[in-house]
């Protein structure tokens, strides 16, 4: 009886997940906007009119992260802040808020000459999908930009590896993708905590 229960749970959880996977994604409250010229502070955070803010949906390597390319060790994270610098060079960025994170940091969608910011990092391959734009990433990797030209470790995995604070993704696209994130989230740290054993 116990594994005829499982499999009904099982099912159920399956026809759950269908039905969360067809809803809309949930509406974010915009708490503010800012407008004006921008700094890029790493591959995935601003300064914008003395405020910092951490681009939603997208995670860049960090400063101080190195990936390999064409058999050679390159300094991915300061070529992300350096393809954000450029992104914002010479043009008025919105930005779009949307709360904080954890550490007290604006967490927003921005735009530099009607473009997403976050979309462009991501297509361009040098940020990956953190939330948002899933089609963007794997369209990415398909055409071996960026990040996926070489071997790279994923920003939040680096984190981890190295001794940096912890985050996990600030907004998703609906509630599959949710479901999705924390799974692998799970299953990193399930991962490391065995590679530290």
């Amino acid at each position: 009886m116990g594994t005829i229960g499982g499999w009904i749970f099982f099912l159920l959880l399956c026809v759950g997940a269908y039905f969360a996977s067809q809803m809309p994604p949930p509406e974010r409250t915009v708490t503010g906007e800012l407008s004006g010229v921008a700094s890029a502070s790493d591959g995935d955070s601003l300064r914008l009119d003395g405020r910092r803010i951490r681009l939603e949906g997208i995670d860049a390597p960090e400063i101080g992260q190195t990936c390999n390319r064409d058999g050679a060790e390159w300094d991915c994270g300061a070529d992300a802040r350096q393809r954000l610098r450029a992104m914002v060079a010479g043009g008025t960025t919105v930005c779009r808020l949307h709360g904080r994170d954890k550490y007290g940091r604006d967490l927003g969608t921005c735009e530099t000459n009607g473009r997403d910011i976050g979309r462009q990092m991501v297509v361009t391959g040098y940020a990956v999908s953190y939330g948002r734009y899933q089609k963007e990433e794997a369209s990415a990797e398909k055409q071996n930009v960026g990040l996926w030209a070489g071997d790279f470790t994923r920003p939040q995995a680096w984190r981890r590896a190295n001794g940096h604070a912890d985050e996990t993704p600030h907004v998703v696209d609906g509630w599959l993708d949710a479901i999705r994130l924390w799974l692998f989230d799970q299953l990193t740290a399930l991962f490391a905590s065995i590679g530290d054993a």
